[in-house]
């Protein structure tokens, strides 16, 4: 039976393949989004779009209880971290008081489930992969405003009787990427004709994943789940270095890449590893990554999808 599903950030990078697996499979998605990252012609023609800024909260106010969403996925923020530390005050806006200003404008009409995206970043520094029951501590502002918008959602759900899903992110890579990430910044280099990369850190290993697949592993958590988890990772649990990440472009376009380190890029603290315990999602949902980073960077690269 179809759901009325609403989407913010749905026209951005994970959230327009979201949108994408929510219209195939039946539903009837409407879309929040004021279009700063996002595109409109990413945006599945069969979802309804409203342009829209989350800190807007009377616009929310006004449009929430006309859409009565079911199910309300909550991706909008700004997620860059080097933008967030550069603007501190404007991501905690967004993620924080934006985050706020959606639940309050729900509470007219509660839907019957909440996901809200957050991300890896709310873990401790910490090797090794890391499930669900470790307790939160950021290291970076990015992570805190995520982890104040768990606590505004979990609150309101709470509160309102609604149910709540929350997924901690890991690395997400593939087509539509607006950030200038490692990975996105690596493709860009080479799609010039370079034979040279110039990257920041590049010992720390980190967890890959396609975007389709983590709008896949979204999707399924929407769905009634029995053991009433919250907290859910989304992570290939798979961990690469940047140096791996350029050997595996180096298989892809078959010549070899040179490695320089720009101090520019550098940031001044990073994590040796960031790597996700995903046995909960698989056990939960049976979702696990159906794409390898090979795969993922070698359609980023050539531009032919591998499935």
């Amino acid at each position: 039976m179809s759901r009325r599903i609403l989407v913010t950030g749905g026209g951005g990078f994970i959230g327009s393949h979201l949108v994408e697996e929510l219209v195939a499979a039946g539903e009837e998605v409407v879309v929040l989004d004021d279009l700063s990252r996002g595109r409109r012609e990413w945006i599945h023609p069969e979802a309804t779009l409203h342009e829209l800024d989350i800190r807007d909260a009377e616009s929310l106010r006004r449009m929430l209880p006309r859409i009565r969403p079911e199910v309300v996925v909550h991706l909008a923020a700004m997620h860059f971290i080097p933008a967030v530390d550069d603007a501190p005050r404007l991501a905690t806006t967004i993620n924080e008081l934006g985050t706020r200003n959606v639940v309050k404008a729900l509470a007219a009409t509660p839907p019957e489930l909440i996901l809200f995206t957050s991300t890896a970043a709310v873990y401790p520094d910490r090797p090794g992969p890391i499930d669900e029951s470790c307790r939160p501590a950021p290291i970076d502002l990015y992570g805190r405003t995520k982890l104040q918008g768990e606590r505004l959602i979990y609150a309101f759900a709470k509160g309102a009787s609604v149910r709540v899903v929350i997924a901690r992110l890991f690395n997400v890579i593939g087509k539509r990427e607006t950030n200038p990430h490692v990975v996105p910044a690596i493709v860009e280099q080479l799609a010039n004709g370079s034979d040279v990369v110039r990257v920041g850190n590049t010992k720390p290993r980190r967890d890959y994943t396609d975007v389709r697949d983590v709008a896949d592993a979204l999707r399924r958590l929407i769905h009634p789940q029995r053991d009433g988890h919250v907290f859910f990772n989304v992570g290939s649990g798979r961990p690469a270095s940047v140096i791996d990440v350029v050997r595996v472009c180096e298989q892809v376009l078959g010549r070899p890449i040179a490695v320089q380190v720009d101090q520019e890029r550098v940031r001044a603290r990073d994590r040796a590893e960031l790597l996700a315990d995903g046995r909960l999602l698989r056990e939960t949902t049976g979702w696990k990554p159906s794409r390898t980073l090979h795969e993922t960077l070698a359609e980023l690269l050539t531009g032919n999808a591998t499935g």
